[in-house]
C-alpha cells in the first residue's frame, strides 16, 4: 500500500452532502493515494472482510483541517515587533524587512510558520509571498499542502524588478511533482497601488491558460486607495472592473477590502470572486473588514491569519469567533454608543437594546464560519479539492477529542469548533493522507531530528537580516 493509504473509522464524522449539508454520522473512510476514495457509513457497525486494517478511533471527531486563506509564512521573524502599526505597516515595516530577505531566509522562516499552523490543526495553507519556490519547498518540508502565490509587483515594492522571476517561479509551480505534493500554483498581484493594468492582466490570462485562480490585496490600505483615486479617479474594484480585470472567468480572491462601498460589492460576482477576511491583523493594521455585509450580499468569503507581526497568532480557528461577534461591535461604536455617552437613562438602554437584539445573527452560526475555513477555500483552486470529507476530496482531515476539556463537553462539537480554541484537543492531523507527527500526537512533529536544525537556522537568519537593515 501507498504510505497515503489508510482507513479509519469514528462514530462522529463529518461529511458533506451532495446538497453541502453537514451530517454526523458513523463511518468508516477508505483513503488511496491521499484521497478519499469510499465512505461506508455502515463500516461502523461490521467489520471490515477487506483485510485491511483499520484505524478504530472511536468518538473522536473526524472533520476537515482548516484552510488558512491568506498568509505569509515568512513573516514570522517579525513577530512581537514593536513598530508602530498605525501607520503604513506594509511599507514602513514589511517593505524595509523583505528588501533584506534572500529565498535562503524565507524557506527558514516559512517553515516555522508551517510548523505553527500545523500544531493548530492546519493543514493547507494560501500563501502570498516573495521567493515563492522557496514558500513551496517550506511547505512541503513540514508536509502541509498549500496554494502558492508567488508576489507579483511592477509599480512599487521590494521586488518590483522581479515579476518575470514570479512567472517563471508559478510556471515551475504547475509541475506535477509539485501536485503530487499537493503544492499548486495561483497567480499574485500584490495590489491596485504597486500592480499595473497590464502586468495585472497579463497575470489573469495565465491564470485563464492553466485553469488557476488569482489571489491579491484589494483596498487593504488608505494609501492604497488614495493612490487608485489619485492615478484613476477611482476606488480599487471601481478600476479593476473599468480595466475589465473583473470580467476574466478566472475564480478571484480579493483579500482585506476594507475600503469598499456598496457598488464596489455590487461589482463583484459570486461565482467567480471571494473576498478574505483577516479579522485580528486588521484590527492591528487598519479595522475589521464588514464581512457580515459580504455575507449578507452573497459575496462567498474566506478567512486567513495574515501574519504574525499583524497578528502573533497563526490559528486561523481564532478568527472565527471575531467574525462571529462582529454583529455586536455596531452596538459599541453605532449610533447607538452615541445616546450611552450623552446620558444612561432609560432611552439610551433601549436604544442599546433594539441595536444589539436588531443585529444580523448570521455570521453567528457555526457552519457559516467553519465554512469559511472549511469548504469556501476548499473549492477555490481545482487542483487542491479540500476542505470536505466527502469522496473523491482530498484526505486533508483533523481529528479531535470532544471529551478534552477544551471541548467539553463536545454536545454541540460545531460550536466548541466556530467559538472555542481546540488546538489541545487535536488528536491528529492527516494532509494528504499523510499524518503530521503522528496518530495521537501531532507535536511530535517538534522531535524529528531536522526541526531543531531549522528554527537555530531561522534563528540565525533573523539576526543576519535585522542586521543588514540596521
Amino acid at each position: 500500500m501507498n504510505e497515503s493509504d489508510l482507513s479509519l473509522r469514528s462514530r462522529r464524522v463529518l461529511v458533506t452532502d451532495p446538497d453541502l449539508a453537514l451530517r454526523w454520522t458513523a463511518a468508516r473512510l477508505d483513503v488511496r493515494n491521499g484521497t478519499i476514495v469510499r465512505i461506508e457509513e455502515t463500516g461502523f457497525a461490521h467489520p471490515p472482510d477487506d483485510g485491511i486494517e483499520v484505524m478504530e478511533l472511536g468518538n473522536r471527531l473526524v472533520v476537515p483541517a482548516f484552510v488558512n486563506a491568506h498568509t505569509h509564512l515568512a513573516l514570522n521573524g517579525l513577530r512581537g515587533t514593536d513598530a508602530d502599526l498605525r501607520g503604513n505597516v506594509v511599507e514602513d515595516l514589511f517593505y524595509r524587512w523583505e528588501s533584506a530577505l534572500t529565498a535562503e531566509d524565507v524557506r527558514a522562516f516559512a517553515r516555522l510558520g508551517a510548523l505553527e499552523c500545523a500544531l493548530h490543526g492546519t493543514g493547507v495553507v494560501f500563501d502570498h509571498y516573495y521567493f515563492g519556490t522557496a514558500i513551496a519547498e517550506a511547505v512541503r518540508d513540514v508536509g502541509l499542502a498549500g496554494v502558492i502565490a508567488p508576489t507579483l509587483q511592477d509599480r512599487g515594492g521590494p521586488q518590483v524588478q522581479t515579476f518575470e522571476e514570479a512567472f517563471d517561479t508559478t510556471d515551475l509551480l504547475l509541475g506535477e511533482d509539485w501536485k503530487n505534493a499537493g503544492i499548486v500554483p495561483a497567480l499574485g498581484p500584490h495590489a491596485t497601488d504597486t500592480v499595473s493594468a497590464e502586468l495585472w492582466g497579463e497575470a489573469l490570462e495565465l491564470a485563464e491558460d492553466n485553469d488557476l485562480p488569482l489571489h491579491a490585496h484589494v483596498a487593504q490600505s488608505a494609501e492604497e486607495v488614495r493612490r487608485c483615486i489619485e492615478r484613476h479617479g477611482r476606488s480599487p474594484l471601481a478600476w479593476l472592473q473599468h480595466e475589465g480585470l473583473l470580467d476574466s472567468p478566472a475564480t478571484q480572491l480579493l483579500v482585506h477590502a476594507l475600503f469598499v462601498d456598496d457598488a464596489d460589492l455590487d461589482r463583484l460576482d459570486p461565482a467567480r470572486h471571494r473576498l478574505g477576511a483577516c479579522p485580528f491583523s486588521q484590527i492591528k493594521f487598519g479595522f475589521p473588514a464588514a464581512v457580515e455585509r459580504w455575507h449578507a450580499r452573497g459575496v462567498p468569503w474566506m478567512t486567513g491569519t495574515d501574519c504574525a507581526p499583524t497578528n502573533d497568532s497563526m490559528n486561523v480557528q481564532k478568527e472565527l469567533r471575531l467574525i462571529g461577534g462582529q454583529s455586536a461591535f455596531d452596538v459599541t461604536y453605532g449610533s447607538a454608543a452615541g445616546a450611552r455617552r450623552a446620558a444612561i437613562d432609560a432611552a439610551s438602554v433601549d436604544a442599546t437594546e433594539d441595536a444589539r437584539t436588531g443585529a444580523d445573527a448570521s455570521l453567528r452560526d457555526p457552519q457559516a464560519l467553519l465554512a469559511s475555513v472549511w469548504s469556501t477555500p476548499g473549492d477555490f483552486h481545482p487542483g487542491l479539492p479540500t476542505g470536505r470529507v466527502a469522496e473523491g476530496r482530498r484526505a486533508d482531515l483533523a481529528i479531535f477529542d470532544p471529551t478534552h476539556p477544551s471541548m467539553w463537553p463536545g454536545d454541540d462539537a460545531l460550536a466548541a469548533l466556530a467559538y472555542a480554541d481546540t488546538s489541545p484537543a487535536l488528536h491528529g492531523l492527516l494532509v494528504g493522507g499523510r499524518w503530521i507527527g503522528e496518530p495521537g500526537d501531532v507535536a511530535a512533529i517538534l522531535r524529528r531530528d531536522q526541526v531543531r536544525d531549522w528554527i537555530d537556522e531561522a534563528t540565525r537568519r533573523a539576526g543576519e537580516v535585522r542586521a543588514r537593515i540596521h
